[in-house]
């Protein structure tokens, strides 16, 4: 009886096994061919590729200030110490010949404008008119300014005359300096009379020479000349009006007067201004301090440094720091630094604003923006997958995976630019998603309720791939 109860319930186990291990076997079949993706939108966006280096901060707190024209010092507005504001007055130069140059060269531009515009239009009785009409009033002025020439010679040789008269009669120190002081006044004022009969001539010697144009009529060849002169004289007036700006140093930045090396009245050379520390011998004229203003080199090497240049945004994390400071590119060596075979272009970056919590010779992390495209169409970096025959991403379409080839633009550590092979709003997958979990003990996989992210792709964690139980 007790051999009979047993085989009973041997038989009983042996179905429960059998119908448990097909239980089994159906469900991983199944949960094997249930594959789930995660997805995201291919989305505009914004990608920013930037080249990293690393250096030591050093302080760019001295500017060297110097003039850029030629000239008599008549002003000097700051001291040693006194605190000025970025575009600040420092000092002038005596800007009456500058100006003068500068007229001059106006006038020039207005004679051969007018000169083109009256060979381009071609002569008519209005603009023949017209052009003896200038001749005339041109006449006319030299005459009366020769006439005023004239007189104004005479007067101040009278007024000579009579102050050497007096100092004859009377030879004190005081009378002599009377009779001198006439003698400078009127060569000036002969001088600046004569000068307004030179300038008349060239007014009536422009005038008549564009009545005669006008009367002959311009050939192409003419009015090409024309518009020639126009260019050179529009270069001159350019030219005059930056030497004439240049007669004024200002402040660039806003600091501290460390030193004042020019004094009133003093002739100054023309010198290229400089800034950060020049290394020119020249003394500088005036020198600015700016305290907590800082600057990292560092290096890049002869693949990058053709993406680099002045003026580029950078962003620079000092040691210690979880917080960029934004920063630009002031220079990009020439010439490479070769250590050990190896070339190397240093590169400089002037941190914006003023960083008194910061100190020289700390290291620091820079990341230069080389480049940066806006509202461009962008998929996460880790959903491209690159071959030695391109790059392609996975779309999932109607719940099953496609792969898709693409071209690439721009791309960072997160976002890369699809140039074409995608439309904004497809779902591209970044992972597939399985149902396996470890079994314990026997360290073999079992399937059961739950789930798993692939690894692979080429970007942050979560990139395409499948694991299996």
């Amino acid at each position: 009886m007790r051999r009979f109860v047993t085989r009973r319930f041997l038989i009983a186990y042996a179905i429960i096994a059998a119908l448990v291990g097909t239980g089994a076997f159906m469900w991983a079949r199944q949960g094997a061919a249930a594959a789930q993706y995660r997805t995201t939108t291919a989305t505009l966006g914004t990608v920013t590729q930037s080249i990293s280096m690393s250096g030591n901060l050093a302080s760019a707190a001295e500017t060297d200030l110097n003039f850029s024209s030629s000239g008599k010092l008549n002003a000097v507005k700051v001291q040693v110490g006194q605190t000025v504001s970025a575009g600040q007055m420092l000092a002038s130069l005596d800007g009456t010949s500058l100006r003068g140059a500068l007229t001059a060269a106006q006038a020039s531009l207005a004679s051969a404008q007018a000169r083109l515009s009256l060979d381009e239009a071609g002569t008519t009785p209005s603009t023949l008119a017209s052009a003896e009409a200038q001749v005339s009033s041109a006449n006319v002025t030299l005459q009366n300014d020769e006439t005023a020439y004239n007189d104004t010679v005479a007067a101040n040789a009278q007024a000579v005359a009579q102050a050497k008269d007096t100092y004859g009669a009377s030879p004190t120190q005081q009378n002599y300096d009377a009779w001198q002081a006439a003698v400078t006044r009127g060569q000036q004022s002969d001088d600046q009379a004569a000068g307004q009969v030179r300038s008349a001539r060239v007014q009536l010697q422009n005038a008549q020479a564009a009545r005669s144009a006008l009367e002959a009529g311009a050939t192409s060849q003419q009015i090409q000349m024309d518009q020639s002169q126009v260019q050179i004289d529009q270069v001159n007036v350019t030219t005059a009006q930056t030497a004439l700006n240049q007669a004024t140093l200002t402040a660039p930045v806003a600091g501290v007067v460390a030193a004042v090396n020019v004094t009133l009245g003093q002739q100054v050379g023309s010198t290229s201004s400089s800034s950060s520390s020049s290394s020119s011998s020249s003394t500088p004229a005036i020198v600015l301090l700016t305290p907590g203003l800082f600057e990292v080199t560092g290096s890049v090497s002869d693949a990058q440094v053709s993406q680099v240049a002045v003026e580029q945004q950078a962003q620079v994390v000092p040691a210690g720091s979880q917080q960029a400071i934004l920063g630009k590119v002031t220079s990009v060596a020439e010439e490479a630094t070769i250590s050990s075979g190896v070339a190397t272009f240093p590169v400089t970056v002037l941190l914006n604003g003023t960083n008194n919590s910061l100190r020289a010779g700390m290291s620091a992390s820079v990341s230069i923006v080389v480049n940066r495209v806006v509202q461009v169409l962008t998929v996460p970096t880790s959903a491209v997958h690159t071959t030695a025959t391109g790059s392609t991403v996975t779309l999932l379409v109607g719940g099953q995976p496609q792969t898709r080839t693409v071209t690439l633009g721009a791309t960072d550590s997160t976002r890369t630019q699809v140039l074409s092979g995608l439309n904004a709003g497809d779902q591209v997958v970044i992972a597939t998603i399985t149902s396996s979990v470890p079994s314990s003990g026997s360290g073999t996989g079992a399937r059961a309720f739950g789930g798993g992210f692939g690894g692979g792709g080429r970007g942050p964690a979560g990139g395409g791939g499948t694991t299996g139980g």
